[in-house]
């Protein structure tokens, strides 16, 4: 564990005689270390083979359970449970909030192994953060049996969801295409199936490391017919029984999340004399929708020398037409034997030999296996828990302590040239806790009188328009109670994001990045949204003029993309440029209203917020590519002044 690098005078002092600073601030140091290596927790909006939901039929019902059947009997070594796709980032989902997880060798479960039963009335395994829950085992089975005892009551009795089971043997995933049976299922076709438990398809997206890739990107090749089909090759050097095919698809764009795959794919198996076997075929349930998850292909052991993919329908955009993978991989036993091999592809008349297709990386990343992908995404959650809880330790030990040393500093030096040093350090300190004080005190003025406020105005407007519609009473005063409601509700929430602003707690880098999320979560709930922060210094504390004007400035961009860009997808992003913070707000909708000399018309007070931090601020609007917002902020005129921090 490497000690944390303090560069302020007071805080060294400060660590010389405190050695629990020392100890919290180093492992601080050390877990985010961790946390920067490992996979990155990032939850993709999935329109189609969500996963699987259940549920009690009746309070007599049988438990509603999910069984697996593996084909073979494996040595089991963990189960993970991946949570079902969430509406929103504060969505606690349905996770089955009791269960019981069994192994055995016989389908009827006469002998079996318990590997986790959930205690009477404890709820504590709820993954809130959408991240996989793990189970160790270790016995040999060939069923996997999960049996709900307690979900949630959300219009159905005991439901509960997940997006897969994944069974590892020997670190490889054995229930990839595994049969699955259901007590209880509550289907809807393509979108909530059994089958989707062991596809292999999870909104945690791709399997891929926190690290750039070191080599090429892929292959695509630009189709001339809708019907021009592209076809890749790998010899196998040697026959063997194949377990998966899986195909890493194509990122187009690293700006906005557009992975994509041919609209169909066919694979054929070869044996060493050349006979062609059919071993699986895929088509794109929804045609011109992103693929943000691979695509896991079971072939069930059957032996083959040669693996043919080929793309018999091009991926389409706009007038573009175009075959793209970034991977592929052929699995047998727990070995990729694809990996290092070269491809030949076969387009038309033209025969290419690719070495991009089997490098271990897909367009953006190096790939890790599935189950290290599920062990890191798991462990991220469990160090973001501890950080959670050690940062405002960490705040409040460093706060005390840099006081106690400041203190110190003072006695030793005062009496010869620091005494004036010592009484603008405890004015800057008496200055920082009245207006802690004043803040607060606003802040909870605001939070409990106006906001209690609009609270009774909008249940009294709700209430008095559903008496006028039930009394059928005037329309018109019907709709303007409804106004009324909506006014006060969207008053709340502007009065929750001011008293956000005087928080004096969330002044960071990082505490803005997260108010971003959770407005995006509410404010783009009908359109896809990502928001990466790519930015090494999230810790860096912000002013009080400079976190308002950034967060409005955020928030009225976000409103231009609602009322008038018409678009399906927002990608926010914020990032380092040399001493500038930069964010981008880019999405593809049909642009900003202009005037008659083609400027956008709507980016006033854009440009106001802009001129006030002094920023550079970029705006691009067109029907055909949508709208880009760009502000670059020198960081000297976001971080808070020694006096008022």
């Amino acid at each position: 564990m490497e000690p944390a690098q303090i560069t302020n005078p007071i805080g060294r002092i400060a660590r010389v005689f405190d050695s629990q600073l020392v100890k919290t601030e180093d492992k601080v140091s050390w877990l985010d270390a961790r946390l920067s290596s490992f996979a990155q927790h990032r939850e993709h909006a999935m329109k189609v083979g969500l996963g699987y939901r259940g549920y009690r039929a009746n309070a007599n019902a049988p438990d509603p359970s999910v069984t697996l059947d593996l084909g073979n009997d494996y040595p089991i070594e963990s189960i993970f449970l991946v949570p079902a796709q969430r509406e929103f980032l504060e969505d606690p989902g349905i996770f089955p909030k009791r269960f019981t997880l069994e192994l055995s060798r016989r389908a009827d479960f006469a002998q079996r192994t318990v590997i986790f039963t959930s205690p009477s009335g404890s709820t504590s395994l709820l993954p809130a953060d959408g991240n996989p829950l793990p189970f160790v085992a270790h016995d040999t089975a060939r069923y996997v049996r999960l049996t709900v005892h307690e979900g949630h009551n959300k219009g159905m009795l005991d439901l509960f969801g997940l997006s897969e089971i994944a069974v590892i043997s020997n670190h490889d995933p054995v229930s990839f295409g595994a049969t699955v049976t259901c007590v209880g299922e509550l289907n809807a076709p393509g979108i909530w199936y059994p089958e989707a438990l062991t596809d292999g398809r999870t909104p945690l997206g791709i399997w891929q490391n926190a690290t750039k890739p070191t080599a090429g990107l892929g292959d695509s090749v630009v189709a001339s017919t809708a019907d021009d089909t592209v076809s890749w090759t790998i010899d196998l050097t040697h026959a063997a029984p194949l377990d998966r095919v899986v195909i890493f698809p194509y990122q187009l764009d690293r700006s906005i999340e557009s992975a994509v795959l041919p609209e169909e794919l066919t694979i054929h198996l070869l044996d060493a004399d050349g006979k062609k076997e059919l071993g699986g075929h895929w088509t794109n349930p929804l045609p011109g929708t992103n693929s943000m998850t691979p695509l896991v292909i079971p072939l069930g052991g059957k032996f083959a020398k040669s693996v043919c993919l080929t793309s018999t329908r091009p991926y389409m955009l706009g007038e573009l037409k175009f075959h793209a993978l970034s991977e592929i991989e052929v699995w047998s036993h727990g070995a990729n034997l694809a990996k290092g091999l070269a491809v030949t592809r076969v387009h038309g008349a033209q025969s290419n030999t690719v070495a991009t297709l089997t490098d271990g990386c897909t367009s953006e990343k190096q790939i890790i296996p599935f189950s290290t992908w599920l062990q890191q995404l798991h462990e991220r959650g469990t160090i973001e828990r501890e950080l959670a809880m050690l940062r405002p330790v960490h705040r409040q030990l460093a706060s005390e302590g840099e006081l106690n040393a400041t203190w110190g500093s003072a006695v030793i030096l005062g009496l010869t040239f620091l005494i004036p040093v010592f009484i603008v350090e405890r004015r800057r300190l008496m200055s920082r806790d009245q207006l802690d004080n004043l803040r607060k005190r606003i802040a909870s003025d605001l939070h409990d009188d106006i906001g209690s406020n609009l609270g009774s105005i909008s249940l009294i407007a709700r209430t008095a328009r559903k008496d006028l519609v039930r009394l059928h009473g005037p329309e018109e005063v019907a709709d303007d109670l409804g106004e009324v409601e909506s006014i006060a509700r969207e008053s709340s929430l502007a009065m929750r994001d001011i008293v956000w602003l005087l928080e004096r707690r969330q002044d960071s880098i990082g505490d803005l990045v997260q108010r971003m999320r959770d407005t995006a979560g509410r404010l783009l709930r009908e359109i896809n949204f990502t928001l990466e922060c790519e930015s090494s210094k999230t810790t860096a504390r912000l002013s009080l003029d400079a976190k308002r004007h950034l967060f409005l400035f955020y928030k009225e961009a976000i409103h231009n993309v609602l009322k008038h860009s018409q678009a399906n997808q927002v990608t926010i992003r914020l990032w380092d440029e040399d001493d500038k913070l930069a964010l981008e707000i880019l999405d593809n909708g049909i642009g900003l209203p202009t005037s008659k000399d083609l400027n956008p018309t709507t980016v006033h007070k854009l440009q106001d917020r802009a001129r006030i931090l002094d920023a550079s601020l970029k705006i691009s609007s067109s029907k055909e590519t949508g709208t880009l917002v760009r502000l670059l902020v020198k960081r000297s005129h976001l971080v808070a002044h020694p006096t008022l921090a």
